[in-house]
């Protein structure tokens, strides 16, 4: 039975329920499938010790938890992700994410569970990036942003990229949602909700993450250093955005592999 949310469990660790993430594995299993998911890079996981896993964010993440079950099942691992504080404001909604261990995505709640040795995932883009335009697909929105950069160094972790290829192709985003949200109602990470896949279904498209290798961090205190923050944010956006690239390559090789009826796979 899920726990009911109480005021504060947004800031509690040891909510993560694991026999409540093996009872949705089935349904996991079934997104994977409807969405054909694949992860290229498995090996870059480190297989211990604390790591923050950065995604690129879509409209509907679903990638997060399928790369988290993807490692739980390889493994034994079970990530924690860092999630906006708006959603620990909806009912159901909040009582999944506190099973399944996100928590609200402060930095000393990034800290904590990095000291403790999890695998944390941040999608650093934040909700500009998941509401973004379909005409701005697969444009990161890290240089806006240095806090996972600052929590690499403080707390000595690596930065492991993780670029889903697939995952701004689920809706169709007709305008920044994210940009008229704030004007209408005047929220902060309150998007406007308009979006359309097969109806409100996502369509069908192929999912593939691609792992980078783990990024270190300057030495410690550098988090202090703006410059030192700014050059590390950088090196992880590039890398991000290399992923990115080299994804989407092979993602059209293969469609003009299977326009022209040869088989597109490996």
């Amino acid at each position: 039975m899920i726990r009911l949310f109480q005021r504060g469990d947004e800031d509690r660790i040891d909510l993560q329920d694991p026999r409540s993430i093996d009872r949705w594995m089935p349904l996991v299993s079934a997104v994977r499938a409807y969405h054909r998911y694949e992860v290229h890079g498995l090996d870059n996981i480190p297989r211990e010790g604390g790591a923050l896993l950065a995604l690129n964010h879509g409209p509907v993440p679903i990638d997060g938890p399928l790369l988290g079950a993807t490692i739980y099942q390889d493994q034994g691992r079970l990530p924690r992700a860092l999630t906006d504080h708006l959603v620990f404001k909806m009912p159901i909604m909040r009582e999944l994410f506190l099973a399944v261990g996100a928590v609200d995505g402060r930095r000393e709640m990034a800290g904590e569970l990095l000291g403790k040795g999890n695998l944390v995932i941040v999608m650093p883009g934040g909700a500009p990036e998941a509401f973004k335009s379909s005409a701005r697909a697969y444009e990161l929105y890290w240089r806006q942003r240095t806090g996972f950069a600052r929590v690499a160094i403080q707390n000595q972790v690596p930065v492991v990229p993780a670029a889903c290829i697939g995952i701004d192709e689920l809706y169709k985003v007709p305008f920044d949602m994210f940009e008229l949200g704030k004007k209408l109602f005047g929220v902060r990470s309150m998007p406007f909700p308009l979006a359309w896949g097969i109806g409100p279904v996502p369509k069908p498209a192929k999912l593939d993450h691609f792992i980078g290798a783990p990024i270190p961090p300057p030495p410690p205190g550098s988090e202090d250093d703006a410059d030192a923050v700014l050059e590390y944010r950088d090196r992880c956006v590039d890398a991000m955005e290399g992923l990115i690239a080299h994804g989407l390559a092979l993602r059209d090789g293969r469609k003009r592999l299977a326009d022209q009826g040869e088989d597109p796979s490996p």
